[in-house]
Protein backbone atom coordinates (compact mmCIF):
# COMPACT_ATOMS: atom_id res chain seq x y z
CA UNK A 1 0.00 0.00 0.00
CA UNK A 2 1.43 3.39 -1.03
CA UNK A 3 1.76 6.10 1.60
CA UNK A 4 0.71 9.70 0.83
CA UNK A 5 3.61 12.03 0.44
CA UNK A 6 4.01 14.43 3.36
CA UNK A 7 4.18 18.16 2.59
CA UNK A 8 7.66 19.23 3.75
CA UNK A 9 6.30 22.71 4.59
CA UNK A 10 3.39 21.44 6.71
CA UNK A 11 5.24 21.77 10.02
CA UNK A 12 6.55 25.21 9.07
CA UNK A 13 3.06 26.42 8.11
CA UNK A 14 1.66 25.22 11.43
CA UNK A 15 4.51 26.97 13.23
CA UNK A 16 3.85 30.24 11.39
CA UNK A 17 0.12 30.03 12.24
CA UNK A 18 1.04 29.54 15.91
CA UNK A 19 3.36 32.56 15.76
CA UNK A 20 0.61 34.72 14.28
CA UNK A 21 -1.72 33.67 17.08
CA UNK A 22 0.95 34.37 19.70
CA UNK A 23 1.51 37.80 18.19
CA UNK A 24 -2.24 38.44 18.55
CA UNK A 25 -2.90 38.67 14.84
CA UNK A 26 -6.14 36.67 14.65
CA UNK A 27 -7.10 37.91 11.19
CA UNK A 28 -3.81 36.73 9.73
CA UNK A 29 -3.85 33.46 11.68
CA UNK A 30 -7.40 32.63 10.63
CA UNK A 31 -6.85 33.37 6.95
CA UNK A 32 -3.28 32.08 6.67
CA UNK A 33 -4.10 28.75 4.97
CA UNK A 34 -6.63 30.36 2.60
CA UNK A 35 -4.16 33.04 1.53
CA UNK A 36 -1.48 30.42 0.93
CA UNK A 37 -3.93 28.53 -1.27
CA UNK A 38 -4.68 31.74 -3.17
CA UNK A 39 -0.95 32.28 -3.60
CA UNK A 40 -0.63 28.82 -5.13
CA UNK A 41 -3.70 29.15 -7.37
CA UNK A 42 -2.92 32.68 -8.57
CA UNK A 43 0.88 32.50 -8.51
CA UNK A 44 1.08 35.44 -6.09
CA UNK A 45 4.36 37.02 -5.12
CA UNK A 46 5.51 37.49 -1.53
CA UNK A 47 4.43 41.13 -1.37
CA UNK A 48 0.91 40.30 -2.56
CA UNK A 49 0.64 37.51 0.01
CA UNK A 50 1.69 39.90 2.79
CA UNK A 51 -0.76 42.52 1.50
CA UNK A 52 -3.68 40.09 1.59
CA UNK A 53 -2.77 38.91 5.06
CA UNK A 54 -2.68 42.53 6.21
CA UNK A 55 -6.11 43.14 4.65
CA UNK A 56 -7.52 40.18 6.58
CA UNK A 57 -6.02 41.42 9.84
CA UNK A 58 -7.38 44.93 9.25
CA UNK A 59 -10.87 43.56 8.56
CA UNK A 60 -10.70 41.34 11.65
CA UNK A 61 -9.69 44.24 13.89
CA UNK A 62 -12.45 46.44 12.49
CA UNK A 63 -15.05 43.74 13.19
CA UNK A 64 -13.78 43.44 16.74
CA UNK A 65 -13.77 47.21 17.21
CA UNK A 66 -17.37 47.46 15.99
CA UNK A 67 -18.44 44.75 18.43
CA UNK A 68 -16.79 46.70 21.25
CA UNK A 69 -18.50 49.91 20.17
CA UNK A 70 -21.91 48.23 20.14
CA UNK A 71 -21.30 46.70 23.57
CA UNK A 72 -20.02 49.99 25.01
CA UNK A 73 -23.06 51.88 23.69
CA UNK A 74 -25.24 49.77 26.01
CA UNK A 75 -28.29 49.62 23.80
CA UNK A 76 -31.39 48.59 25.77
CA UNK A 77 -32.50 47.22 22.41
CA UNK A 78 -30.71 47.22 19.06
CA UNK A 79 -32.78 48.84 16.31
CA UNK A 80 -31.81 48.98 12.63
CA UNK A 81 -33.37 51.22 10.06
CA UNK A 82 -34.81 48.40 7.97
CA UNK A 83 -37.28 47.80 10.82
CA UNK A 84 -38.86 51.27 10.64
CA UNK A 85 -42.06 51.70 8.62
CA UNK A 86 -41.75 55.10 6.94
CA UNK A 87 -44.97 54.56 5.02
CA UNK A 88 -47.10 54.15 8.14
CA UNK A 89 -48.22 57.80 8.11
CA UNK A 90 -47.57 61.07 6.20
CA UNK A 91 -45.28 62.57 8.86
CA UNK A 92 -42.98 59.56 8.66
CA UNK A 93 -42.87 59.72 4.87
CA UNK A 94 -41.93 63.41 4.95
CA UNK A 95 -38.92 62.90 7.19
CA UNK A 96 -37.58 59.81 5.37
CA UNK A 97 -35.11 61.50 2.98
CA UNK A 98 -33.66 63.88 5.61
CA UNK A 99 -33.30 61.12 8.16
CA UNK A 100 -31.68 58.58 5.82
CA UNK A 101 -29.20 61.25 4.73
CA UNK A 102 -27.84 61.23 8.29
CA UNK A 103 -26.74 57.61 7.89
CA UNK A 104 -23.70 58.70 5.87
CA UNK A 105 -22.56 60.13 9.26
CA UNK A 106 -21.27 63.42 7.84
CA UNK A 107 -23.32 65.13 10.56
CA UNK A 108 -20.84 63.88 13.16
CA UNK A 109 -17.98 65.83 11.57
CA UNK A 110 -20.18 68.94 11.49
CA UNK A 111 -21.43 68.63 15.05
CA UNK A 112 -25.08 68.53 14.00
CA UNK A 113 -27.61 67.41 16.61
CA UNK A 114 -30.42 65.08 15.45
CA UNK A 115 -33.48 66.03 17.55
CA UNK A 116 -36.55 63.78 17.59
CA UNK A 117 -39.67 65.43 18.98
CA UNK A 118 -42.93 63.52 19.04
CA UNK A 119 -45.85 61.99 20.85
CA UNK A 120 -45.39 58.63 22.59
CA UNK A 121 -45.24 55.64 20.25
CA UNK A 122 -44.26 57.56 17.13
CA UNK A 123 -40.80 55.98 16.73
CA UNK A 124 -38.50 58.67 18.14
CA UNK A 125 -36.43 56.23 20.17
CA UNK A 126 -36.28 53.72 17.32
CA UNK A 127 -34.87 56.32 14.92
CA UNK A 128 -32.30 57.59 17.41
CA UNK A 129 -31.09 54.06 18.23
CA UNK A 130 -30.93 53.07 14.57
CA UNK A 131 -28.72 56.10 13.94
CA UNK A 132 -26.57 55.25 16.96
CA UNK A 133 -26.17 51.67 15.73
CA UNK A 134 -25.08 52.96 12.32
CA UNK A 135 -22.44 55.10 14.02
CA UNK A 136 -21.18 52.06 15.93
CA UNK A 137 -20.74 50.12 12.68
CA UNK A 138 -18.47 52.94 11.51
CA UNK A 139 -16.37 52.50 14.67
CA UNK A 140 -17.58 55.71 16.32
CA UNK A 141 -17.78 56.13 20.08
CA UNK A 142 -21.44 56.07 21.02
CA UNK A 143 -23.21 56.39 24.37
CA UNK A 144 -26.95 55.85 24.75
CA UNK A 145 -28.93 56.49 27.92
CA UNK A 146 -32.27 57.74 29.12
CA UNK A 147 -32.12 61.24 30.58
CA UNK A 148 -32.99 60.01 34.06
CA UNK A 149 -30.35 57.27 33.95
CA UNK A 150 -27.66 59.72 32.81
CA UNK A 151 -28.56 62.31 35.45
CA UNK A 152 -28.74 59.71 38.23
CA UNK A 153 -25.39 58.22 37.24
CA UNK A 154 -23.73 61.62 37.18
CA UNK A 155 -25.34 62.62 40.49
CA UNK A 156 -24.08 59.41 42.13
CA UNK A 157 -20.61 60.04 40.71
CA UNK A 158 -20.71 63.56 42.15
CA UNK A 159 -21.63 62.22 45.58
CA UNK A 160 -18.74 59.75 45.48
CA UNK A 161 -16.24 62.30 44.21
CA UNK A 162 -15.55 60.89 40.72
CA UNK A 163 -17.87 62.97 38.57
CA UNK A 164 -15.09 64.15 36.24
CA UNK A 165 -14.40 60.60 35.05
CA UNK A 166 -18.08 59.87 34.50
CA UNK A 167 -18.63 63.18 32.74
CA UNK A 168 -15.88 62.36 30.24
CA UNK A 169 -17.86 59.35 29.04
CA UNK A 170 -20.83 61.53 28.16
CA UNK A 171 -18.90 64.57 26.98
CA UNK A 172 -16.36 62.87 24.70
CA UNK A 173 -18.53 60.38 22.83
CA UNK A 174 -18.71 61.00 19.08
CA UNK A 175 -22.47 60.62 19.42
CA UNK A 176 -24.46 60.90 22.64
CA UNK A 177 -28.09 59.74 22.48
CA UNK A 178 -30.33 60.91 25.33
CA UNK A 179 -33.77 59.37 25.43
CA UNK A 180 -36.74 61.18 27.03
CA UNK A 181 -34.89 64.46 27.50
CA UNK A 182 -36.83 67.31 29.13
CA UNK A 183 -39.72 64.99 29.92
CA UNK A 184 -39.56 64.77 33.73
CA UNK A 185 -39.07 67.80 35.94
CA UNK A 186 -35.49 68.35 37.11
CA UNK A 187 -34.29 69.68 40.42
CA UNK A 188 -31.53 72.30 40.51
CA UNK A 189 -28.75 69.69 40.71
CA UNK A 190 -30.05 67.67 37.76
CA UNK A 191 -30.54 70.80 35.68
CA UNK A 192 -26.96 71.87 36.39
CA UNK A 193 -25.62 68.49 35.25
CA UNK A 194 -27.76 68.50 32.10
CA UNK A 195 -26.57 72.03 31.30
CA UNK A 196 -22.94 70.99 31.81
CA UNK A 197 -23.16 67.98 29.49
CA UNK A 198 -24.98 69.83 26.70
CA UNK A 199 -22.75 72.91 26.97
CA UNK A 200 -19.50 70.93 26.93
CA UNK A 201 -20.57 68.99 23.85
CA UNK A 202 -21.74 72.22 22.18
CA UNK A 203 -18.37 73.88 22.77
CA UNK A 204 -16.52 70.98 21.13
CA UNK A 205 -19.07 70.53 18.32
CA UNK A 206 -19.91 66.95 19.26
CA UNK A 207 -23.25 65.63 18.09
CA UNK A 208 -26.00 65.01 20.64
CA UNK A 209 -29.22 63.25 19.65
CA UNK A 210 -32.24 63.58 21.89
CA UNK A 211 -35.78 62.26 21.95
CA UNK A 212 -38.48 64.21 23.75
CA UNK A 213 -42.25 64.52 23.78
CA UNK A 214 -42.18 68.22 24.70
CA UNK A 215 -41.76 71.07 22.19
CA UNK A 216 -38.94 73.45 23.09
CA UNK A 217 -41.31 76.16 24.33
CA UNK A 218 -42.47 73.80 27.09
CA UNK A 219 -39.01 73.07 28.46
CA UNK A 220 -39.41 75.87 31.00
CA UNK A 221 -41.86 73.53 32.76
CA UNK A 222 -39.06 71.01 33.26
CA UNK A 223 -36.06 73.14 34.20
CA UNK A 224 -36.29 75.07 37.49
CA UNK A 225 -34.69 78.09 35.79
CA UNK A 226 -36.34 79.37 32.59
CA UNK A 227 -33.09 80.93 31.36
CA UNK A 228 -31.31 77.61 31.82
CA UNK A 229 -33.98 75.89 29.73
CA UNK A 230 -33.64 78.51 27.00
CA UNK A 231 -29.85 78.20 26.81
CA UNK A 232 -29.93 74.40 26.65
CA UNK A 233 -32.57 74.50 23.90
CA UNK A 234 -30.60 77.10 21.93
CA UNK A 235 -27.36 75.10 22.14
CA UNK A 236 -29.08 71.94 20.96
CA UNK A 237 -30.86 73.67 18.07
CA UNK A 238 -27.99 75.92 16.95
CA UNK A 239 -26.65 73.13 14.70
CA UNK A 240 -29.52 70.68 14.44
CA UNK A 241 -31.66 68.49 12.25
CA UNK A 242 -35.12 68.49 13.83
CA UNK A 243 -37.57 65.65 13.17
CA UNK A 244 -41.07 66.58 14.30
CA UNK A 245 -43.41 63.68 15.00
CA UNK A 246 -45.79 65.56 17.30
CA UNK A 247 -49.43 64.62 16.71
CA UNK A 248 -48.30 61.72 14.52
CA UNK A 249 -50.17 58.41 14.67
CA UNK A 250 -48.88 56.00 17.33
CA UNK A 251 -47.32 52.88 15.84
CA UNK A 252 -47.32 51.28 19.28
CA UNK A 253 -51.15 51.40 19.45
CA UNK A 254 -51.35 49.83 16.00
CA UNK A 255 -49.19 46.89 17.08
CA UNK A 256 -51.36 46.33 20.15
Amino acid sequence: MSRSKRDPNEDLRALVADKLTWLRLPGMAGSFEDVLQQASDENLGAVEVISRLCDEEKASRLRSAVKRRIKAARFPEVNTIDGYDFDYCPKRRRLRARYLALHDLDFLDKGINPLFIGSPGTGKTFLSRALAYRACTANKRVVTASAIKMLNELHAADVHGNIERTLRKYERADLLVIDDFAVLEMDAGQAKIAFQVISERYEHRRSTAITTNRPFKDWTKVFPDALNAQIVAERLTDHAEVFNLLNSRSYRIRRK
